[in-house]
């Protein structure tokens, strides 16, 4: 029992409107959801980058267990450089203690030198400001008659001068 019916192009058209305009509203109500071709791209693009996003994790678990590998291999290897640095520690430590002793003994041999250099010095020092005060008295008596010198020199200059100026006056 069809009933087909024939509709017009104006009948059509107002149905088509009205869908048009209440299309939300019926999709809401029949809980259908309707997906624009750009939102099954962005659904694609999720589930690539989830995937991408799971194999990077795996990717960095694997270099986590190789870098904690390699970890445990430096640790062994500095505990066996540690080994080996304490032991030329202890081969050096020896080493300077005999340093230390020789150096010791070389150090009291200065000592005794030093004290019989400082003798000597000292007798030299002695010497030296003799002559250093004997140049000194020199120097004083030299200045005293340099200055005495420079006085008289001056005074001849002044009379000299006088003397001149004196006969250019009395000349005219």
């Amino acid at each position: 029992m069809s009933v087909a019916m024939e509709f017009t192009k104006e009948q059509l058209e107002q149905i088509g409107s009205y869908i048009e305009s209440n299309f939300d509203r019926f999709g809401a109500k029949s809980n259908i959801i309707q997906l624009r071709p750009y939102d099954i791209q962005l659904i694609e693009r999720m589930t690539r980058i989830e995937e991408e996003l799971r194999s990077q994790r795996e990717i960095i678990l694997k270099q986590n267990e190789t870098m904690q590998f390699g970890f445990a291999q430096m640790d062994k290897r500095f505990e066996q450089v540690d080994k080996r640095f304490e032991a030329m520690q202890k081969q050096m430590d020896e080493r300077f203690t005999a340093v230390d002793k020789r150096f010791e003994s070389i150090q009291k041999q200065m000592d005794e030198r030093f004290t019989a250099v400082d003798k000597r010095f000292e007798s030299v020092q002695k010497q030296m400001d003799e002559r250093f005060t004997a140049v000194d008295k020199r120097f004083d008596d030299m200045s005293k008659k340099f200055t005495m010198m420079m006085w008289m020199m001056s005074a001849g200059f002044t009379i000299i001068a006088t003397v001149i100026t004196l006969l250019t006056i009395f000349a005219k």
